[in-house]
């Protein structure tokens, strides 16, 4: 396991939208790819319109996280939670989370929006502007050992500070709990980076490659449009 702390990234709030060149890969199932690839489609178990019972990845994404699953120790695996995801399920993502952040006092306006987008791409039907998923260049997963899921500090889909990649960075007096936490998410974060993916710094369970996030923190085009449908 490599323990090494995750890096500051630069981030900004000002939107930049990278070219894309779409590459051609096709998206495949990844339920078969490797004894050490789990699959737990989280929102196709929790009820989610457009939920598939599937995972999903553009073949470049999924041969990158077979490479990186290659790595885990016997008795390891990766669980992935989601890949792409269509228009249907983004916007019931989205609409769910709206509703929950309603329930919290949340009124309509500017700043729900903006409270939204920290968390929930928006959904998008163009796609040449994506939403990371819908490019099947995403993927959400965590890491399961021989006594199940390891602890990551949070749940997925965890809309909090606490989801923050790097949030046991910066905490000088751990305990215990909260170093083993630490070192979890950094063995996550590392084995997906070290293959190629990109991590968004407010998930720690959201790699990208080959979409716009991938390609705007690389500095490069983006290979992956958005994929309307799955093909037949």
């Amino acid at each position: 396991m490599l323990d090494v702390a995750i890096p500051l990234e630069q981030t900004t709030d000002v939107i930049v939208t990278p070219s894309i060149v779409e590459c051609g890969e096709k998206i495949v199932s990844i339920s078969h790819l490797s004894e050490k690839i789990k699959v737990y489609p989280y929102y196709y178990h929790h009820g989610y319109e457009g939920a598939l019972p599937d995972c999903f990845l553009r073949e470049g994404a999924a041969a990158l996280l077979l490479k990186a699953a290659e790595q885990l120790p016997a008795g390891y695996s990766f669980v992935v939670l989601d890949g792409w995801r269509s228009f249907k399920l983004q916007t019931s993502i989205y609409e769910r989370f709206k509703q929950e952040l309603m329930k919290k006092g949340w009124t309509e306006g500017i700043e729900l929006e903006e409270e939204l987008t920290k968390f929930v791409a928006l959904p998008s039907e163009d796609p040449m502007r994506p939403s990371p998923h819908l490019t099947g260049g995403a993927v959400d997963l965590t890491i399961s050992g021989p006594d199940g899921w390891i602890e990551m500090g949070t749940s997925f889909d965890d809309f909090t500070s606490k989801a923050m990649t790097r949030f046991y960075e910066d905490d000088a007096d751990l305990d215990e709990q909260g170093e083993a936490i630490r070192k979890n998410r950094r063995w996550l974060y590392h084995l997906l980076t070290g293959v190629g993916f990109t991590n968004y710094h407010k998930e720690w369970w959201h790699f990208d490659y080959g979409n716009p996030p991938w390609a705007k923190k690389k500095q490069q085009t983006a290979i992956y449009q958005g994929i309307i449908a799955l093909s037949a």
